[in-house]
């Protein structure tokens, strides 16, 4: 079976992270981790609508079957990097920060690059 791929823009907005999450659950193969992708999806979109600015973001889903994963990247228009603490540790206090924290600790890999006028945020999962 090919890769299944969902590339879609998303309105900065609140309602963001639904939509989001109902373009991981239309691609992503029923033995995908649902509730550790659409946590991590939702907290990837939810910085970006926090802490960028632009009207638009970009989503991009991609399930390759042959390798066994799914990629998911957020694209938004800020070239400024994401500060990340790397751990859990301390942030219990807190009521915001932890998503990048959450994304390293549940994912198989992530990373984030920039492409001159925004950044790319991205994870991937095993199915």
């Amino acid at each position: 079976m090919p890769a299944r791929l969902i590339d879609i823009p998303l309105p900065r907005t609140l309602q963001a992270p639904a939509q989001a999450r109902r373009a991981f659950d239309a691609c992503a193969p029923d033995s995908a981790p649902a509730d550790e992708g659409n946590l991590l999806l939702t907290e990837a979109v939810a910085n970006a609508v926090e802490h960028t600015t632009g009207d638009e973001l970009r989503l991009v889903i991609q399930h390759d079957e042959a390798a066994g994963r799914l990629v998911c990247a957020v694209r938004d228009g800020s070239a400024d990097l994401p500060r990340f603490e790397g751990t859990l540790y301390g942030c219990a206090e807190r009521e915001s920060g932890r998503g990048l924290a959450l994304i390293a600790a549940l994912s198989l890999s992530w990373g984030f690059s920039t492409d001159g006028s925004g950044k790319w945020l991205w994870f991937s999962l095993g199915c």
